[in-house]
């Protein structure tokens, strides 16, 4: 049995053009970014040029047909360029919904849309966070309420990502939602909202992601077309963990990748910064910290892209079952986030005052890295997870 942890001629030719895409468009944008607070025009055109937008959507509709450890390979590059996480959380999103949607959807009903999202000219998000309900799914407010050919949608979604861009580029949410109120987890269903301006639009301002939005999403008695459902009905909370768990391993690649690129950073400042004669490299316990944080992030990127490798293998050829998915994605995430943070920090630290300002690039990464310990299922759901599946559901509560 032979076993490869080479990506393929493709994948390395996809992540050169995606190296060479973030350092010349992505990177010299930043600044530029976190001023205006909104992706730049031309990073996000140039995104859906390079068909990086719903890179997962089948190539019938226009996209890539990429799988989830090619999709992780653009993800790297573009977080190693965005140290805000920004343009990471856009394309993360859109993704892995894009995704979920191609898989679930009708394609009479979905098939204009994906091939939309695939040009850049819609973008998809996902509205599942409510005030009182962030990874509980199945204790949401949300109602859905089937009359004729329409749902009557009441409720409200907080915390969502891409509120502004969706508003003025145009898109849609994979909206969770409860079609049997009594029934729990057997009663969610998914709905693709399209955003109108029946949708009551409020604004969150972030801890970081300067270039992202942020906001609330308000439904009174909205009428969507039942054709929009995605999968059946009540049967959402079965499939809404496949989106889940593809943008947890994006995150995962994605917050691995900032640490290292974090780590560089604070290397090159450690080897021309001096201190009592010295360059602080030389100093045996700056050395251990940045041989900890390099060997605990190369271990988690690896582990990131096994974990995405296993989603593929499980939703491509059904090899292994949900569950396993679950858990090791949960491991990659709840790793790559925790350490990542860490990392991030300590390289923050060996800059001195300077990691502590503004200007530091570390410093815009600590906070973009501490959404991801949030986003898409916090660490404790995940640890939640991991212990389930290794202890058996009997002595989870």
């Amino acid at each position: 049995m032979s076993m490869d942890f080479d990506f393929t001629e493709d994948q390395k030719l996809l992540q050169s053009t995606a190296k060479d895409f973030a350092e010349k468009v992505i990177a010299p944008n930043i600044e530029r970014m976190r001023k205006d607070r909104r992706i730049p025009k031309e990073v996000f055109d140039g995104l859906a040029k390079m068909g990086f937008l719903g890179m997962a959507i089948p190539e019938k509709y226009g996209g890539m047909g990429m799988d989830a450890v090619s999709t992780g390979i653009v993800a790297e590059q573009i977080a190693r360029a965005d140290p805000t996480a920004s343009i990471p959380v856009l394309f993360l999103v859109d993704n892995a919904w894009s995704y979920l949607i191609s898989k679930y959807g009708n394609p009479e009903v979905f098939s204009g849309i994906l091939q939309k999202v695939a040009r850049g000219s819609l973008i998809t998000g996902i509205g599942s966070t409510e005030s009182g309900h962030g990874s509980d799914v199945a204790g949401i407010d949300t109602v859905a309420v089937k009359k004729g050919d329409e749902y009557i949608v009441n409720g409200e979604k907080s915390f969502i990502s891409l509120v502004r861009d969706i508003k003025e580029i145009g898109g849609g949410y994979v909206t969770v939602v409860k079609t049997d109120p009594k029934a729990g987890a057997r009663g969610i269903s998914l709905l693709y909202i399209p955003y109108s301006e029946e949708i009551e639009i409020g604004y969150l301002e972030e801890m970081g992601r300067e270039g992202s939005s942020w906001g609330t999403l308000r439904f009174n008695d909205l009428h969507v077309p039942a054709k929009y459902l995605i999968g059946q009905e009540n049967r959402g909370f079965n499939i809404v963990h496949e989106g889940f768990e593809f943008a947890r391993g994006l995150i995962s690649v994605i917050s691995a990748s900032m640490a290292l690129k974090s780590i560089e950073n604070g290397a090159a400042y450690m080897k021309q910064r001096k201190a009592f004669g010295n360059s602080i490299a030389t100093f045996e316990g700056l050395q251990f910290q940045l041989a900890d944080d390099v060997a605990k992030m190369e271990a988690a990127l690896n582990f990131a892209y096994k974990a995405l490798w296993i989603y593929d293998q499980e939703q491509r050829y059904g090899k292994y079952s949900r569950f396993q998915v679950s858990k090791m994605i949960a491991m990659a995430k709840l790793i790559s986030t925790t350490w990542g943070f860490d990392a991030v920090n300590d390289a923050m630290q060996w800059q001195g005052a300077y990691g502590y300002s503004k200007d530091c690039p570390e410093e815009w990464a600590l906070r973009g890295i501490r959404s991801f310990q949030l986003a898409e299922g916090s660490r404790e759901i995940m640890k939640i997870i991991i212990a389930r599946e290794t202890l058996g559901k009997e002595f989870i509560k």
